[in-house]
């Protein structure tokens, strides 16, 4: 007699037995795909539409490539989608229909319409519906199957004692279900997005809807595309037999498919079902970590949008190198202002100005190259053609610029919000409206000029490390006056947290030795600890290395955790405490010998490019011409021990 778990075992080998594991019948992979085009006339490139349809039209018209009916009137010129046309708005069905057709009239004329996969088209082929409106949803109702629908609540409402049909309604929109037909990799969109490469070259310039990070290797941009394709091709093929093998199931939350296929798996009784299936489990794990399709991968990472630049560059330029490129152009992270800007020194640019103006209050732009250049272009209104613009620093402040800070903390009326420690002020500075937080530290003229120099040899390397600084005095006394995030953290704070440690230190001070008992703000009903950094896009590692180079070059023997601080908002490292730097020493600290062996290319270029009369138009009124020759002494001990020569 057989049980129901035999029953049920037998049922699944049998499904089994009609699959083979192979690779999901994906349009285009395993085929060579044109990603590289050169000698192209005109170029226009647009980012994340996210189902603005009428701003996208709005553009496409102001820009020439198409005409009042939509309809292609671009000729030769290649137009590139930098991903994300789904998602966060509700005509992203339209929107995809426009390209799809436009692709075809342009072909037809000599021109082209590029598509690169954003990680919002991923994830919908994928299902992770996580961003999909209802109104998204609702523009496939007539797609859907009433059947199908009333068997997935059926099994629902059974599978979930208590569970309602509105609960379920809210869970799966109407339309879920012609989404997911339609949208899934057997479905017309699926197809067509699975047939977009991830990312594409046209002349000297990679377009991407993400950006490199260390998890691309070595690959060029036609492996790239090859590997990306075949990682989403071992999700789709292993998804899909544990699917029809009952071990994936609708209502599963996607972030917890791989761990159910287990539980389930698990569960069932010993059997050539179960052994057949083991491998499948595995390889649907294997493809849910694929580095290629996570935060890391081309379509989602935002190293070249978001982090410290000398630190990127050293991710950034051998991309570059390896693909024969001068230029990335980006989308994914919207840029301030809506307004498209480059970043180190042209090499990237971020052109996602925040098209779908209900989400992200931007506007559409358009970067346009062709033989005379390359300028941006925006609609809603229509903004003529211009060139782009260098974005500036953010460090004290993810909305004003940090020169903008120095300005406001040199001229603003300080308003004291704590006291930090004798001495030691948490600050707000406001001129003209604009108001940032800073720390105000009494301290010596020698104290002052050591930090004023920090900051100055900081900008002269450009590493973005160390806050916008200035003289200042307040009640009486002199002192420093520096910007910091709204939200900021410690390294001794994390390690405390870490620690179970209470928390609740008032503002770290500048240059001041921390004190024995650090004081603490006074306790006040329903207070929330200080925030920790939650980790974030940009590599803490390679930060760090920033700041031992720097401490190295600048002789700042007095670094502790109260100095190295983290903007709590943007996971980023920044500095303070340098008032006992710049002596006359030449030798570097033997503890720092080790990590400044593993100086970054991008650091020791610039190291190299430092000379003695731009160290001393940065911090000459501050310290002494000693103290410059060591420093210069100091750069070239560290520059041996990067490349393997190190002074004897």
């Amino acid at each position: 007699m057989t049980t129901p778990l035999a029953r049920r075992a037998a049922s699944l080998f049998s499904v089994l037995a009609g699959l083979a594991f192979t690779a999901f019948a994906v349009p285009s992979v395993g085929m060579a795909k044109q990603v590289q085009w050169q000698g192209v006339e005109r170029i226009v490139a647009f980012a994340d539409v996210h189902g603005a349809y009428t701003e996208l039209t709005s553009l496409l018209q102001s820009v020439g490539i198409v005409d009042t009916d939509l309809r292609w009137t671009g000729g030769r010129t290649h137009l590139v989608s930098l991903g994300d046309l789904l998602d966060r708005g509700d005509e992203s069905r339209k929107v995809m229909d426009l390209l799809m057709r436009l692709q075809q009239e342009a072909a037809a004329a000599g021109g082209r319409v590029h598509v690169v996969v954003g990680n919002h088209e991923a994830m919908n082929v994928l299902g992770d519906l996580r961003y999909v409106t209802p109104g998204e949803f609702s523009s496939y109702v007539s797609d859907e199957d009433p059947a199908l629908r009333a068997e997935r609540k059926a099994g629902f409402l059974a599978a979930q004692p208590g569970a309602t049909e509105a609960e379920f309604d809210r869970l799966f929109p109407p339309g879920y279900f012609g989404h997911r037909k339609l949208l899934g990799p057997e479905g017309s969109y699926g197809k067509w997005i699975l047939s977009q490469p991830v990312a594409i070259m046209i002349d000297d310039t990679v377009y991407m809807h993400g950006g490199p990070s260390t998890a691309l290797g070595n690959r060029g941009i036609e492996q790239l595309d090859r590997d990306y394709a075949a990682a989403v091709s071992n999700y789709l093929s292993a998804e899909q037999q544990l699917s029809k093998a009952g071990l994936l199931q609708f209502q599963d939350d996607y972030g917890r498919r791989a761990d159910m296929a287990r539980t389930r798996l698990d569960a069932m009784p010993p059997g050539q079902a179960k052994t057949a299936l083991e491998p499948v489990v595995t390889a649907f794990k294997a493809a849910d970590e694929d580095a290629l399709l996570g935060p890391t991968g081309p379509n989602w990472y935002r190293g070249a949008a978001f982090c410290n630049e000398c630190a990127e560059a050293d991710v950034l330029k051998p991309f570059l190198q390896r693909a024969g490129a001068r230029r990335l152009v980006i989308g994914h992270t919207v840029a301030r202002n809506g307004t498209a800007v480059t970043r180190f020194d042209g090499a990237v640019v971020k052109l996602d100005a925040g098209m779908n103006r209900a989400v992200y209050k931007g506007r559409p732009a358009a970067l346009i190259t062709e033989a005379s250049g390359t300028r941006v272009a925006y609609a809603n209104p229509t903004v003529a053609p211009a060139p782009l613009t260098e974005e500036p620093l953010y460090l004290s402040s993810q909305t004003i610029d940090e020169d903008e800070v120095a300005t406001i903390l040199a001229k603003g009326t300080i308003e004291v919000s704590e006291t930090c420690a004798p001495g030691v002020l948490g600050v707000k500075v406001t001129l003209d409206g604009r108001r940032v937080s800073a720390v105000f530290e009494a301290a010596p003229d020698e104290t002052v000029k050591h930090e004023l120099a920090a900051y100055r040899l900081d900008r002269l390397l450009g590493l973005g490390l160390v806050p916008a600084t200035v003289a200042r005095s307040h009640g009486g006394l002199d002192g420093v006056l520096q910007g910091r995030p709204a939200s900021y953290v410690s390294e001794a704070d994390r390690q405390n947290a870490q620690k179970g440690v209470p928390q609740g230190l008032v503002c770290q001070t500048i240059s001041a030795a921390p004190q024995a008992t650090p004081a603490r703000r006074p306790a006040v009903a329903n207070a929330r600890p200080p925030r920790m950094p939650a980790g974030g896009w940009c590599n803490l590692e390679a930060q760090f290395q920033l700041s031992y180079g720097f401490d190295a070059l600048i002789a700042n023997r007095g670094r502790s955790f109260d100095r190295f601080l983290y903007d709590a908002d943007a996971s980023t490292l920044f500095l303070s405490g340098h008032g006992a730097a710049f002596d006359d020493s030449t030798r570097l600290p033997k503890p720092l010998e080790g990590p400044l062996a593993k100086t970054g290319p991008e650091l020791q270029s610039r190291l190299a490019a430092l000379d003695a009369a731009a160290v001393e138009a940065a911090i000459g009124n501050y310290v002494s011409k000693q103290q410059v020759k060591a420093l210069l002494a100091r750069r070239d001990a560290i520059l041996g021990l990067a490349r393997g020569t190190p002074a004897r």
